[in-house]
Protein backbone atom coordinates (compact mmCIF):
# COMPACT_ATOMS: atom_id res chain seq x y z
CA UNK A 1 0.00 0.00 0.00
CA UNK A 2 2.84 2.14 0.62
CA UNK A 3 4.21 1.67 -2.52
CA UNK A 4 1.21 2.08 -4.09
CA UNK A 5 0.97 5.61 -2.36
CA UNK A 6 4.08 6.42 -3.29
CA UNK A 7 3.51 5.81 -7.07
CA UNK A 8 0.15 7.38 -7.41
CA UNK A 9 1.28 10.75 -5.74
CA UNK A 10 3.98 11.03 -8.60
CA UNK A 11 1.67 10.20 -11.13
CA UNK A 12 -0.94 12.89 -9.73
CA UNK A 13 2.04 15.48 -9.75
CA UNK A 14 2.71 14.16 -13.61
CA UNK A 15 -0.92 14.99 -14.11
CA UNK A 16 -1.14 17.95 -12.22
CA UNK A 17 2.28 19.43 -13.87
CA UNK A 18 0.68 18.36 -17.58
CA UNK A 19 -2.51 20.79 -16.63
CA UNK A 20 -0.53 23.49 -15.92
CA UNK A 21 1.57 23.35 -19.23
CA UNK A 22 -1.80 23.07 -20.90
CA UNK A 23 -3.25 26.34 -18.90
CA UNK A 24 -0.11 28.07 -19.99
CA UNK A 25 0.43 26.70 -23.39
CA UNK A 26 -2.42 26.23 -25.48
CA UNK A 27 -1.22 26.00 -28.53
CA UNK A 28 -0.24 22.66 -29.98
CA UNK A 29 2.32 21.55 -32.63
CA UNK A 30 0.35 20.15 -35.48
CA UNK A 31 -2.90 21.27 -34.92
CA UNK A 32 -4.66 24.08 -36.13
CA UNK A 33 -5.55 27.24 -33.05
CA UNK A 34 -8.52 28.79 -34.01
CA UNK A 35 -7.65 32.51 -34.92
CA UNK A 36 -10.21 33.52 -31.83
CA UNK A 37 -7.82 31.74 -30.01
CA UNK A 38 -4.44 32.35 -31.50
CA UNK A 39 -4.52 36.35 -31.37
CA UNK A 40 -3.01 37.81 -28.19
CA UNK A 41 -2.30 41.56 -27.98
CA UNK A 42 0.54 43.47 -27.47
CA UNK A 43 -0.04 47.06 -26.73
CA UNK A 44 3.04 48.36 -28.23
CA UNK A 45 3.92 51.64 -30.25
CA UNK A 46 4.75 51.24 -33.99
CA UNK A 47 8.16 50.25 -35.24
CA UNK A 48 9.65 54.23 -35.67
CA UNK A 49 7.99 55.20 -32.75
CA UNK A 50 9.18 52.39 -30.23
CA UNK A 51 12.63 52.91 -31.59
CA UNK A 52 12.72 56.57 -30.97
CA UNK A 53 11.22 55.87 -27.24
CA UNK A 54 14.25 53.86 -27.05
CA UNK A 55 16.56 56.81 -28.25
CA UNK A 56 14.64 58.73 -25.63
CA UNK A 57 15.44 56.82 -22.86
CA UNK A 58 19.21 56.44 -23.87
CA UNK A 59 19.23 60.48 -24.32
CA UNK A 60 17.96 61.29 -21.06
CA UNK A 61 20.55 59.70 -19.43
CA UNK A 62 23.67 60.27 -21.70
CA UNK A 63 25.84 61.44 -18.67
CA UNK A 64 25.47 57.68 -16.96
CA UNK A 65 25.65 55.76 -20.56
CA UNK A 66 28.48 57.95 -22.10
CA UNK A 67 30.66 56.87 -18.63
CA UNK A 68 29.62 53.31 -19.65
CA UNK A 69 31.06 53.55 -22.90
CA UNK A 70 34.19 54.87 -22.26
CA UNK A 71 34.62 52.31 -19.59
CA UNK A 72 33.56 49.50 -21.20
CA UNK A 73 35.37 50.32 -24.80
CA UNK A 74 38.57 51.06 -22.60
CA UNK A 75 38.41 47.58 -20.92
CA UNK A 76 38.02 46.01 -24.21
CA UNK A 77 41.23 47.95 -25.48
CA UNK A 78 43.23 46.71 -22.59
CA UNK A 79 41.73 43.36 -22.40
CA UNK A 80 40.76 42.08 -26.08
CA UNK A 81 42.88 44.43 -28.15
CA UNK A 82 42.03 46.91 -31.21
CA UNK A 83 41.75 45.96 -34.60
CA UNK A 84 45.36 45.34 -36.00
CA UNK A 85 45.73 48.73 -37.93
CA UNK A 86 48.66 47.35 -40.36
CA UNK A 87 46.42 44.89 -41.41
CA UNK A 88 43.76 47.39 -42.64
CA UNK A 89 46.17 50.06 -44.03
CA UNK A 90 47.89 46.88 -45.73
CA UNK A 91 44.92 45.66 -46.97
CA UNK A 92 43.92 49.52 -47.82
CA UNK A 93 47.22 49.55 -50.49
CA UNK A 94 46.76 46.54 -51.71
CA UNK A 95 43.28 48.12 -53.09
CA UNK A 96 44.34 51.43 -54.55
CA UNK A 97 47.16 49.25 -56.39
CA UNK A 98 44.76 47.45 -57.78
CA UNK A 99 43.20 48.58 -61.21
CA UNK A 100 40.63 46.07 -61.49
CA UNK A 101 38.37 47.21 -58.85
CA UNK A 102 35.98 50.27 -58.75
CA UNK A 103 36.23 52.99 -56.00
CA UNK A 104 32.36 50.93 -54.69
CA UNK A 105 34.10 47.51 -54.22
CA UNK A 106 37.13 48.77 -52.78
CA UNK A 107 34.99 51.09 -50.26
CA UNK A 108 32.63 47.65 -49.58
CA UNK A 109 35.94 45.45 -49.01
CA UNK A 110 37.36 47.67 -46.69
CA UNK A 111 34.04 48.33 -45.23
CA UNK A 112 33.36 44.67 -44.72
CA UNK A 113 36.72 43.81 -43.22
CA UNK A 114 36.23 46.61 -40.66
CA UNK A 115 33.18 45.00 -39.50
CA UNK A 116 34.41 41.89 -39.41
CA UNK A 117 38.19 41.83 -38.38
CA UNK A 118 37.09 42.43 -34.47
CA UNK A 119 40.48 42.41 -32.32
CA UNK A 120 44.27 41.68 -33.04
CA UNK A 121 44.38 38.68 -30.65
CA UNK A 122 43.23 35.11 -30.56
CA UNK A 123 44.61 33.99 -27.26
CA UNK A 124 42.02 31.96 -25.35
CA UNK A 125 42.56 33.44 -22.67
CA UNK A 126 41.89 36.41 -23.58
CA UNK A 127 38.86 34.88 -25.51
CA UNK A 128 37.04 33.91 -22.25
CA UNK A 129 38.38 37.37 -20.43
CA UNK A 130 36.40 38.67 -23.29
CA UNK A 131 33.16 36.76 -22.70
CA UNK A 132 33.35 37.70 -19.17
CA UNK A 133 33.55 41.40 -19.72
CA UNK A 134 30.21 40.60 -22.45
CA UNK A 135 28.45 39.23 -19.68
CA UNK A 136 29.03 41.84 -16.64
CA UNK A 137 28.76 44.93 -19.19
CA UNK A 138 25.54 43.45 -20.30
CA UNK A 139 23.93 42.84 -16.46
CA UNK A 140 25.43 46.20 -15.81
CA UNK A 141 23.31 47.92 -18.38
CA UNK A 142 20.36 45.53 -17.28
CA UNK A 143 20.58 46.59 -13.88
CA UNK A 144 20.82 50.34 -14.91
CA UNK A 145 17.90 50.43 -17.20
CA UNK A 146 15.42 48.49 -14.63
CA UNK A 147 16.49 51.66 -12.12
CA UNK A 148 16.00 53.91 -14.69
CA UNK A 149 12.41 52.52 -15.82
CA UNK A 150 11.38 52.31 -12.25
CA UNK A 151 12.16 56.10 -11.75
CA UNK A 152 16.00 56.49 -9.71
CA UNK A 153 17.86 57.25 -12.66
CA UNK A 154 18.29 60.62 -11.23
CA UNK A 155 20.06 59.55 -8.55
CA UNK A 156 22.43 56.39 -10.51
CA UNK A 157 25.85 55.67 -10.73
CA UNK A 158 27.80 53.62 -13.02
CA UNK A 159 29.55 52.03 -9.75
CA UNK A 160 26.48 51.22 -8.66
CA UNK A 161 25.61 49.04 -11.53
CA UNK A 162 28.71 47.34 -11.57
CA UNK A 163 29.22 46.72 -8.23
CA UNK A 164 25.32 45.37 -7.67
CA UNK A 165 24.80 43.61 -10.89
CA UNK A 166 27.17 40.83 -11.12
CA UNK A 167 25.46 38.09 -8.95
CA UNK A 168 23.52 36.24 -11.70
CA UNK A 169 26.42 36.48 -13.83
CA UNK A 170 26.46 32.03 -14.08
CA UNK A 171 22.71 31.91 -15.10
CA UNK A 172 22.99 34.63 -17.72
CA UNK A 173 26.06 32.49 -18.92
CA UNK A 174 23.33 29.01 -18.73
CA UNK A 175 20.70 31.23 -21.22
CA UNK A 176 23.95 32.09 -23.61
CA UNK A 177 24.56 28.46 -23.53
CA UNK A 178 21.01 27.81 -24.54
CA UNK A 179 20.99 30.02 -27.60
CA UNK A 180 23.83 28.70 -28.89
CA UNK A 181 22.39 25.09 -29.12
CA UNK A 182 19.15 26.83 -30.21
CA UNK A 183 21.58 28.30 -33.10
CA UNK A 184 22.80 24.74 -34.11
CA UNK A 185 20.63 24.73 -37.12
CA UNK A 186 21.24 27.22 -38.56
CA UNK A 187 24.65 26.54 -38.12
CA UNK A 188 23.89 22.73 -39.57
CA UNK A 189 22.39 24.68 -42.55
CA UNK A 190 25.38 26.72 -43.40
CA UNK A 191 27.34 23.89 -42.93
CA UNK A 192 25.63 22.34 -45.52
CA UNK A 193 25.50 25.16 -48.16
CA UNK A 194 29.18 25.59 -47.69
CA UNK A 195 29.58 21.69 -48.22
CA UNK A 196 27.39 21.80 -51.71
CA UNK A 197 29.21 25.14 -52.95
CA UNK A 198 32.82 23.65 -52.26
CA UNK A 199 32.32 20.31 -54.37
CA UNK A 200 30.54 22.54 -57.15
CA UNK A 201 27.14 21.53 -56.70
CA UNK A 202 25.86 24.76 -56.45
CA UNK A 203 27.68 27.01 -58.52
CA UNK A 204 28.39 30.46 -56.93
CA UNK A 205 27.11 34.06 -58.44
CA UNK A 206 23.88 34.41 -59.47
CA UNK A 207 22.52 31.45 -60.74
CA UNK A 208 19.10 29.52 -59.70
CA UNK A 209 19.87 26.96 -57.26
CA UNK A 210 22.49 29.47 -55.47
CA UNK A 211 19.25 31.76 -55.27
CA UNK A 212 17.39 28.91 -54.21
CA UNK A 213 19.66 28.12 -51.54
CA UNK A 214 19.71 31.55 -50.03
CA UNK A 215 16.15 31.37 -49.66
CA UNK A 216 16.67 28.35 -48.00
CA UNK A 217 19.28 30.15 -45.52
CA UNK A 218 16.92 32.67 -45.20
CA UNK A 219 14.21 30.19 -43.80
CA UNK A 220 16.34 28.71 -41.86
CA UNK A 221 17.43 32.14 -40.10
CA UNK A 222 13.95 33.80 -39.87
CA UNK A 223 12.55 29.79 -38.16
CA UNK A 224 15.61 30.23 -35.94
CA UNK A 225 14.72 33.84 -34.91
CA UNK A 226 11.50 32.90 -34.12
CA UNK A 227 12.15 29.59 -32.04
CA UNK A 228 15.14 31.91 -29.76
CA UNK A 229 13.10 35.38 -29.17
CA UNK A 230 12.01 33.72 -26.01
CA UNK A 231 15.50 33.28 -24.72
CA UNK A 232 16.12 37.07 -25.67
CA UNK A 233 13.79 37.89 -22.59
CA UNK A 234 14.93 35.38 -20.40
CA UNK A 235 18.15 37.40 -20.56
CA UNK A 236 15.93 39.48 -18.81
CA UNK A 237 13.85 38.03 -16.73
CA UNK A 238 17.05 35.80 -15.31
CA UNK A 239 18.71 39.14 -13.62
CA UNK A 240 15.51 39.26 -11.22
CA UNK A 241 16.90 38.64 -7.58
CA UNK A 242 16.59 34.67 -6.56
CA UNK A 243 15.58 33.92 -10.71
CA UNK A 244 16.72 30.67 -12.02
CA UNK A 245 17.86 30.33 -15.71
CA UNK A 246 15.60 27.61 -16.92
CA UNK A 247 12.59 29.30 -14.86
CA UNK A 248 13.52 32.23 -16.84
CA UNK A 249 13.02 30.33 -19.88
CA UNK A 250 9.68 28.86 -18.85
CA UNK A 251 8.45 32.46 -17.82
CA UNK A 252 9.53 33.79 -21.15
CA UNK A 253 7.51 31.29 -22.88
CA UNK A 254 4.29 32.17 -21.15
CA UNK A 255 5.09 36.06 -22.07
CA UNK A 256 5.81 35.39 -25.74
CA UNK A 257 3.26 32.33 -26.57
CA UNK A 258 0.70 34.30 -29.02
CA UNK A 259 3.08 36.75 -29.97
CA UNK A 260 5.86 35.36 -31.34
CA UNK A 261 5.65 36.67 -34.82
CA UNK A 262 4.87 40.36 -33.49
CA UNK A 263 8.55 40.08 -31.39
CA UNK A 264 10.20 38.30 -34.37
CA UNK A 265 9.30 41.31 -36.17
CA UNK A 266 10.23 44.06 -33.50
CA UNK A 267 13.84 42.03 -33.62
CA UNK A 268 14.64 42.30 -36.90
CA UNK A 269 13.72 45.91 -36.98
CA UNK A 270 15.91 46.65 -34.34
CA UNK A 271 18.71 45.43 -36.71
CA UNK A 272 18.18 48.65 -38.85
CA UNK A 273 19.16 51.38 -36.35
CA UNK A 274 22.32 49.48 -35.91
CA UNK A 275 23.14 49.16 -39.73
CA UNK A 276 22.37 53.12 -39.97
CA UNK A 277 24.33 53.89 -37.06
CA UNK A 278 27.57 51.55 -38.51
CA UNK A 279 27.15 53.19 -41.46
CA UNK A 280 27.40 56.86 -40.08
CA UNK A 281 30.28 55.93 -37.73
CA UNK A 282 32.58 53.72 -39.78
CA UNK A 283 31.69 55.38 -43.55
CA UNK A 284 33.47 58.83 -42.81
CA UNK A 285 36.37 57.45 -41.09
CA UNK A 286 36.96 54.83 -43.45
CA UNK A 287 37.16 58.11 -46.45
CA UNK A 288 39.29 60.01 -43.53
CA UNK A 289 41.79 56.82 -43.30
CA UNK A 290 42.16 56.29 -47.35
CA UNK A 291 42.79 60.53 -47.55
CA UNK A 292 44.92 60.78 -44.78
CA UNK A 293 46.86 57.34 -45.93
CA UNK A 294 47.30 56.77 -41.98
CA UNK A 295 49.80 54.08 -41.01
CA UNK A 296 50.24 53.71 -37.07
CA UNK A 297 47.22 55.58 -36.39
CA UNK A 298 44.04 53.73 -35.24
CA UNK A 299 41.70 55.91 -36.38
CA UNK A 300 39.36 52.83 -38.22
CA UNK A 301 39.86 50.20 -35.23
CA UNK A 302 38.98 53.13 -32.45
CA UNK A 303 35.53 53.72 -34.14
CA UNK A 304 35.08 50.36 -34.45
CA UNK A 305 35.74 49.49 -31.00
CA UNK A 306 33.24 52.77 -29.89
CA UNK A 307 30.48 51.22 -32.80
CA UNK A 308 30.71 48.21 -31.17
CA UNK A 309 29.84 49.07 -27.90
CA UNK A 310 27.01 51.68 -28.71
CA UNK A 311 24.86 48.25 -30.81
CA UNK A 312 25.34 46.48 -27.23
CA UNK A 313 24.11 49.59 -25.79
CA UNK A 314 21.37 49.89 -27.96
CA UNK A 315 20.69 46.13 -27.98
CA UNK A 316 20.11 46.23 -24.38
CA UNK A 317 18.29 48.99 -24.17
CA UNK A 318 16.03 47.74 -26.55
CA UNK A 319 15.20 44.32 -25.68
CA UNK A 320 14.73 46.16 -22.54
CA UNK A 321 11.70 47.91 -23.47
CA UNK A 322 10.16 45.30 -25.20
CA UNK A 323 10.32 43.15 -22.11
CA UNK A 324 8.53 45.59 -20.10
CA UNK A 325 5.96 46.33 -22.67
CA UNK A 326 5.09 42.46 -22.55
CA UNK A 327 4.86 42.49 -18.87
CA UNK A 328 3.11 45.81 -19.02
CA UNK A 329 0.22 43.73 -21.18
CA UNK A 330 -1.50 40.71 -19.04
CA UNK A 331 -3.35 39.51 -21.63
CA UNK A 332 -4.20 35.79 -21.65
CA UNK A 333 -2.90 32.90 -23.74
CA UNK A 334 -5.71 32.51 -25.43
CA UNK A 335 -9.03 34.81 -26.57
CA UNK A 336 -12.32 33.29 -25.64
CA UNK A 337 -14.05 32.26 -28.53
CA UNK A 338 -16.96 34.37 -29.17
CA UNK A 339 -20.06 33.16 -28.82
CA UNK A 340 -22.66 33.46 -32.05
CA UNK A 341 -25.54 36.12 -31.80
CA UNK A 342 -28.96 34.37 -31.63
CA UNK A 343 -31.15 35.88 -33.90
CA UNK A 344 -34.11 37.08 -32.75
CA UNK A 345 -36.86 35.88 -34.24
CA UNK A 346 -40.54 37.35 -33.94
CA UNK A 347 -43.03 34.78 -31.90
CA UNK A 348 -45.96 33.64 -33.82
Amino acid sequence: MAVGRFFRNIWRKIIARGRDFLSRRPHRSLYLTPPSKSRRSLRIRKYFAFAGEVWNLIWKNKRLFIKFILLYSLLSAIIVGLMSQANFAALRDSLNESTNLGFFNKFLTLFSNAMSSGSATTDAGQQVLAGLLFLYGWLALIWLLRHIVAGEGAKLKLRDGIYSSGSPVLATFAILVVILVQLLPFALVLLAYASVTSVGWINTGIQIENMAAWCAVAVAAVMTLYWICSSFIALIIVTLPGMYPFRALRAAGDLVIGRRLKLVLRLLFMVLPIALMWLVGLVPAILIDGWLSLTWQPLVPIVVLILTTLTILWCAAYIYLLYRKIVDDPAPPVGRDKKPKKSKKGKK
